[in-house]
């Protein structure tokens, strides 16, 4: 059986809020409500984000990999708030069934930041 090597050390807590779309005047409204459990605790890492160019410009988009319990409810577009510092993060993709054991997620984050 596979684990994660991440795995050994879920020390950073999050909170999951889960993406609700409801229509308003014919257009799609996205809010997020939070999920039942207060906290998960997850390994949560940061690569120095990822350089891409917008617009002529240099755009630098902050992502993280984690990985924690098995969740069945995390799922692509819900957010992740990081409670070590409030930042907030949606999930990108669909998150990863490693083994298809029901024990472990992996899946990828990108950081929610204001812009000029």
């Amino acid at each position: 059986m596979y684990r994660p090597k991440e795995a050994n050390h879920l020390n950073t807590p999050i909170r999951l809020q889960k993406r609700k779309s409801t229509r308003v005047s014919g257009a799609p409204e996205i809010t997020y409500e939070e999920a039942q459990d207060d906290v998960i605790f997850c390994s949560f890492k940061t690569y120095g984000g990822t350089d891409s160019i917008s617009n002529g410009s240099l755009v630098i988009l902050n992502t993280a990999t984690i990985v924690t319990w098995y969740r069945q409810d995390i799922q692509g577009s819900d957010r992740i708030i990081n409670l070590q510092d409030n930042s907030i993060w949606v999930v990108l993709g669909e998150p990863e069934n490693v083994d298809m054991l029901n024990q472990f997620l992996i899946f990828k984050v990108e950081k929610i930041s204001g812009g000029a």
